[in-house]
This record gives C-alpha cells, sequence and structure tokens, in this order.
C-alpha cells in the first residue's frame, strides 16, 4: 500500500476544499483519502456557451471528516513541529462513524 506524508495529505485536502478538482484528473492520494471516508465524488453540470450536449463532470469534495482533518492538519501547520510532522507518514486516527461505535 501507497504511505503518504502528512504534507501531501494536507495539500490534497487543501486542493479540494478551495478548488473544484475533477474527479477523472485526480493525484493518486484522492483515491486514498476517498478510501478512508474524507472525500467523495460529486457529479457536476457543465454550464457552457456553446449549444449542444455538454457532458456533467465528476468533482471531489470533501466530507465532514474531511473537512475537519484538513482543520486539524491546518493547525497542525503552524506549529513549530510543523517540519519534521510534515514529511512524516500520515496515519489515518481512526474516528468513530457513529454513537453506536463510541459506546463499545
Amino acid at each position: 500500500m501507497t504511505t503518504y506524508s502528512n504534507e501531501a495529505v494536507l495539500e490534497a485536502l487543501r486542493r479540494v476544499q478551495y478548488r473544484q478538482v475533477p474527479w477523472a484528473r485526480r493525484p493518486e492520494v484522492f483515491q486514498y483519502l476517498r478510501d478512508l471516508g474524507m472525500m467523495d465524488i460529486v457529479r457536476q453540470r457543465t454550464v457552457a456557451p456553446a449549444p449542444g450536449f455538454h457532458a456533467p463532470v465528476d468533482i471531489a469534495v470533501l466530507t465532514d471528516r474531511g473537512r475537519a482533518e484538513f482543520a486539524r492538519l491546518a493547525r497542525d501547520e503552524r506549529t513549530l513541529q510543523w517540519s519534521a510532522h510534515r514529511v512524516a507518514d500520515y496515519v489515518a486516527e481512526r474516528v468513530p462513524q457513529s454513537g453506536l461505535e463510541a459506546s463499545q
């Protein structure tokens, strides 16, 4: 399995947070983050000035978990330890998906 650095994960989350990234042109890290539940894809209709059919485009969007992880990594980026932490392998913290899992 490919590993990604904290910096690579933060940059991928940042790209999706601030721009529309077509899923067909996504970096490999996007699939990794989608598997972790931090990204999803949505179909966006295209609006073009020319008449005729314009195929919809699938774009990457952050889930609630992805937005929370982006905020956490962005906070870490502002700390003095970031220079060492940014190159370390990213390890996703397990977050309970429901209250049921939290109570176990």
